[in-house]
């Protein structure tokens, strides 16, 4: 059997595995175990307090716990962020971004939930990379565990954060990625608070209202980038799949459970989704819900593709969104400079030889 690896585990799925090999392993045990691991970022998963000896050899016989390889590291131009790229074992690559916030020595991480995206979205360059395959939540960790660890020790800095808004669909891999939101929030874990883990979508509605049901602690932004159906199908084609009013249903239901703003992340096309039909669109669908709109500037590294919104088109459409009523927070996509924006540094990498 292979070794599961403890990066993916909570305590007591630590607990039922050992147990499952015949092994056993008390809660707190397990507790020490991923504490080692995961939030101290050791090496060693040995309990430092009163370590049985054959504990330790079913650790060894029955899981692991190394981490994926970072291939590069790419500051942005501002100093704002860092992307690392990681390899696998397997060889697929994933990316991962260090990103800090306004209180100085604090950060987030924004993490990816596949290798390569299966939703195609006309503006991504994950999206033209196709979907190769899931990441396994110890993957995911792994990633979060290396920036962590680096932004600790190399900068004295705190990460206090974690969004899903890297490459892939994080709802296209529910269980995984709530899974793995779980062990970032564990206090034998990543000890991230709850409420500090936010988990974007594209839109996919059966999973938006499972999210819902089952009263998820997380938080959730769902990818709009237009309130006009016919261009939302052109950005997203898998919003074909999901009638736009059925999309602002499970908006509306998430919205009422949770009882806070909605979050609604808009990708600033220029000449695209700027205009009065879009603010209208808004207005009319959602303008009873409290919302929060996120704007990001789209990335596209193609001679004749898309295109950010220049300051006079952007300031325009700030002001058409101020009727509205809503906070509108503008969020800075960095790295493009070096392809290393958001889904670029993957996609530019995946040919070359390693």
């Amino acid at each position: 059997m292979t070794p599961l690896h403890l990066f993916g585990l909570l305590p007591a799925d630590l607990v039922a595995h050992m147990e499952a090999q015949g092994e056993r392993c008390s809660l707190t045990e397990a507790r020490q175990v991923l504490s080692r691991v995961i939030s101290e970022g050791s090496a060693d998963p040995t309990p430092k307090r009163e370590p049985r000896k054959a504990l330790v050899q079913a650790l060894h016989r029955h899981t692991t716990w190394g981490r994926l390889e970072v291939l590069e590291r790419v500051p942005d131009e501002e100093g704002k962020s860092v992307r690392y790229l990681f390899r696998s074992p397997d060889g697929a690559l994933s990316e991962a971004v260090r990103i800090g916030l306004h209180k100085p020595g604090h950060y987030t991480v924004c993490l990816s939930s596949q290798v390569g995206c299966a939703m195609q979205c006309a503006f991504c360059a994950t999206g033209r990379l196709g979907l190769t395959r899931n990441l396994a939540p110890w993957e995911i960790v792994s990633a979060f565990v290396t920036i962590r660890d680096e932004a600790r020790d190399e900068l004295g800095g705190r990460v206090s954060g974690a969004v899903f808004m890297g490459q892939g669909e994080p709802f296209h891999t529910y269980d995984a990625v709530i899974q793995t939101a779980r062990v970032l929030s564990e206090p034998a874990g990543g000890r991230v608070a709850k409420e500090n883990i936010t988990i974007s979508t594209v839109g996919l509605v059966p999973q938006i209202r499972r999210f819902t049901r089952e009263k998820q602690p997380y938080k959730l932004i769902v990818s709009l980038t237009s309130t006009v159906a016919s261009r939302r199908v052109e950005l997203l084609p898998v919003a074909g799949r999901t009638d736009l009013a059925e999309l602002v249903a499970a908006i509306r239901e998430y919205s009422e459970v949770a009882q806070d703003r909605t979050t609604v992340a808009w990708v600033v096309i220029g000449g695209v989704n700027t205009g009065d039909d879009e603010v209208e669109g808004l207005r009319t669908l959602l303008g009873e819900l409290k919302l929060r709109i996120n704007l990001i500037d789209v990335n596209d590294n193609r001679p004749d593709g898309f295109r950010r919104a220049s300051p006079a088109e952007l300031a325009t459409f700030l002001d058409r969104l101020q009727v509205l009523g809503v906070p509108v927070v503008r969020r800075y996509s960095v790295g493009q400079d070096q392809n290393s924006a958001c889904g670029m540094l993957a996609a530019t990498r995946s040919a070359a030889p390693t």
